[in-house]
């Protein structure tokens, strides 16, 4: 664990910047959320950068920070929901650190940010075009996340819980033996 970053990744509302702060503290590290750093970056918001420029725009900003984040030292990096589905991202995470997938299922994605309108890919849907959206998003990221060193299942448990159990996973695969 020394020197290796834990990313976080998983879909919108699967918890990345509620437990990274949790974990990091759990950890004894520092942690950074790309979405911050993307918005601190371009001095605009997702939705604002969506708007103006795109979601390519913001794929590429995204690129950019998790390149940067990736030169730095051990960290806990909460990763935008559709990062892990670029390749260059995905290696560079892969190569620098530890992924975890916080798993959640569409009901519960649903019921977190179904009304959020500072989700760019959701907004101006109704709840059943959300709820279509959500679940084809999720058929598709579903696989690459999979793919994470280590899956946790979020539904229905606590930040808190949550992070003991990344804390415990990323402890015991670090003991030697």
């Amino acid at each position: 664990m020394e020197e290796k970053k834990v990313y976080l990744i998983g879909f919108m509302g699967a918890g990345k910047s509620t437990i990274a702060p949790i974990l990091a503290d759990n950890l004894n590290l520092d942690w950074v959320d790309t979405d911050d750093l993307v918005e601190e970056k371009e001095g605009l918001s997702i939705p604002e950068i969506f708007e103006y420029y795109g979601e390519g725009r913001f794929r590429e900003l995204e690129r950019e920070v998790i390149e940067e984040v990736s030169r730095t030292g051990p960290k806990v990096v909460a990763v935008g929901g559709g990062a892990p589905m670029d390749e260059a991202n995905w290696e560079r995470m892969k190569s620098t650190g530890e992924v975890v997938y916080l798993e959640i299922g569409p009901e519960e994605v649903l019921g977190r940010v179904g009304s959020d309108e500072n989700r760019p890919l959701l907004s101006g849907l109704n709840r059943e075009e959300r709820r279509e959206k959500i679940d084809k998003l999720l058929k598709i990221r579903h696989p690459q996340y999979n793919k994470a060193d280590h899956v946790v299942l979020c539904n229905g448990s606590g930040p808190t819980v949550l992070a003991e159990e990344i804390t415990s996973k990323l402890k015991e695969e670090n003991e030697p033996g």
